[in-house]
């Protein structure tokens, strides 16, 4: 089932649930970045996909996440039809229409598609992590690196005194005691 995430206000896009984690937050690292809203903390929550279903987990929010109005502390079910809040924005919880489903790519035979069980979902920060060994495969991000939005620093200048002379070791004497 593809599921998505429909926005209350109009001037949101609809997020679509297109990967087992979503981070949800005002820091561009996230894969839903909301910036419009002051109540939504920088790594926010997560909806993730535990054996077909949905889970949403505050990730230790100021403001909260709430299900159908009811605060969720720790995690929460996510079922269709329900209300999502994040902070003060608010997401309704639907099935992506048959016209909009984007077909599945193919595997490679003889495997079957892993799913993800509770017991691989951190309590803590909520990553999956694979015990039987097998690879993985990590989508390419078109969010700019902090190291490619950053502006590049101008040299730092040294005088003689910031200069630490090695040869010198007398800094590191105590003075004599009178004993």
């Amino acid at each position: 089932m593809a599921w998505q995430l429909v926005p209350e206000a109009d001037d949101r896009q609809t997020v679509p649930i297109d990967r087992a984690i979503l981070f949800f937050g005002r820091h561009p690292d996230c894969d839903v970045v909301i910036t419009s809203s002051r109540k939504v903390s920088r790594k926010h929550c997560c909806v993730a996909q535990v054996d077909n279903q949905l889970v949403v987990r505050d990730l230790g929010s100021m403001n909260g996440v709430r299900v159908n109005g009811q605060a969720v502390k720790g995690q929460s079910a996510l079922r269709l039809g329900d209300s999502l809040t994040v902070g003060d924005v608010v997401f309704h919880l639907t099935e992506v229409p048959a016209k909009n489903k984007r077909s599945t790519p193919p595997r490679s035979p003889g495997k079957p598609p892993r799913s993800v069980s509770p017991r691989d979902l951190s309590q803590d920060i909520p990553v999956v992590i694979s015990e039987d060994g097998e690879g993985f495969s990590v989508e390419v991000s078109n969010q700019k690196t902090p190291d490619e939005t950053r502006a590049p620093r101008e040299p730092i200048a040294l005088s003689d005194s910031d200069i630490i002379d090695d040869d010198n070791d007398s800094w590191f004497e105590l003075p004599a005691s009178d004993s």
